[in-house]
């Protein structure tokens, strides 16, 4: 058999690309008559749809094996990704208590209802099918490059969801914001009120209540300056956040202005506290706070970012270890650097190692929060009730 295929092997060649070419040939053939229907309506033909989910499944599968998955703080993340899944991914897989949208429900394939399907993926595939996106499903990839931690937060809700009540799911979704109940005038007007993407309550401090999770920066008392900036960068694209950037993109300059006014004359909330570090561990980060490393060529973080430091960089005392750790970290992956300011902390946060970035988040941690610098005429405008 061999050798009759050695001797032929030119004549098989030339049948196996002819037969090729004829079966490109015959598939442009079909498209260009428009007989495939191709309606969302008219669904898929039963041996398609076995074809299209088991592609999609093996892929999944495949792709997703070098994933390796981190602890998750479950307690700290599902609130985080709750939120998230409210605002961007309910309307169409729904949610404990809503029903998948009937628009939705009508594509093709039809999101599935994610509170039942989840359970039929592991944490690696739940990260890579988040992370990723799937072709041909309309499930988009991840918005915010590189921010691995975030599609982790929806992952730790994602495990968590097929056992959430109704109740649960509005505790974690709604965070600090309230659905207030409307009358039928306000109801036929204003249509009826919902958990909105860019109500910020959801996730970050208010004048009585700390940030939902630890792993979300705590605003009030933040610069005015910092705060405009940060948002601009979130809408403009130059700050990468698959949770912020949606919000950003639905403000327009004036609303920024307000959102930054507001938050710089709102009294600081101090984070709810974690495990106590070691004496040792606040010492080497009050000295890198304060003197810097030399040696290691990092200036002192206080003289940006403490109360004399300039307004259009963010105040650290306060905010959480788990969120310092994890931007200095962010930062030294690159994934920060698309703005003159963010190149800079991403050349230091290079430069520093894994000890100093869990000292310095330990000191900073331990401080207590610092109000804004004078407040300006928006900002005290802001804060009259």
């Amino acid at each position: 058999m061999m050798a009759w295929i050695t001797r032929h092997w030119r004549s098989l060649l030339l049948w196996g690309l002819g037969l090729f070419a004829a079966g490109v040939a015959l598939a442009f053939i079909i498209a260009y008559s428009g007989i495939f229907n191709i309606a969302a309506s008219a669904g898929h033909p039963a041996w398609m749809e076995w074809f299209l989910q088991f592609g999609k499944e093996r892929s999944v599968k495949v792709n997703s094996r070098p994933i390796v998955p981190p602890e998750l703080d479950f307690a700290e993340l599902v609130p985080l990704g709750a939120a998230h899944f409210q605002g961007t991914c309910a309307i169409c897989h729904g949610a404990p208590g809503q029903p998948v949208n009937p628009v939705f429900d009508h594509m093709l394939p039809s999101p599935p209802d994610l509170q039942k399907h989840v359970r039929y993926w592991n944490r690696e595939q739940l990260f890579w099918i988040a992370r990723h996106g799937l072709q041909f499903t309309g499930m988009p990839a991840w918005s915010g490059g590189d921010r691995d931690d975030e599609v982790w937060a929806v992952v730790a809700f994602l495990e968590a969801m097929p056992s959430m009540t109704k109740a649960d799911y509005h505790r974690y979704a709604s965070g600090h914001s309230e659905t207030p109940s409307a009358s039928a005038q306000e109801f036929v007007h204003e249509g009826r009120p919902r958990l909105d993407l860019t109500a910020c309550n959801r996730c970050h401090d208010t004048a009585d209540a700390s940030p939902t999770s630890l792993h979300i920066p705590r605003l009030g008392g933040q610069d005015e300056a910092y705060l405009k900036r940060a948002l601009q960068e979130y809408r403009d694209d130059f700050r990468q956040s698959g949770f912020m950037e949606p919000v950003a993109d639905d403000l327009d300059d004036e609303q920024i202005d307000r959102l930054a006014a507001y938050y710089a004359a709102l009294k600081p909330f101090p984070h709810k506290r974690t495990a106590a570090s070691s004496p040792e561990l606040r010492e080497l980060g009050r000295r890198l706070a304060e003197q810097g490393d030399r040696e290691r060529r990092i200036p002192a973080c206080l003289s940006c970012h403490g109360g004399k430091g300039r307004e259009d960089y963010p105040r650290l005392a306060g905010q959480s270890e788990p969120y310092i750790r994890q931007q200095l970290q962010v930062w030294r992956r690159g994934g920060r650097n698309q703005t003159p300011h963010g190149a800079m902390m991403s050349v230091v946060a290079r430069r520093l190692t894994d000890q100093q970035i869990e000292a310095a988040a330990a000191f900073f941690a331990n401080q207590p929060p610092q109000s804004g610098q004078a407040l300006s005429s928006s900002a005290e405008e802001a804060a009259r009730p």
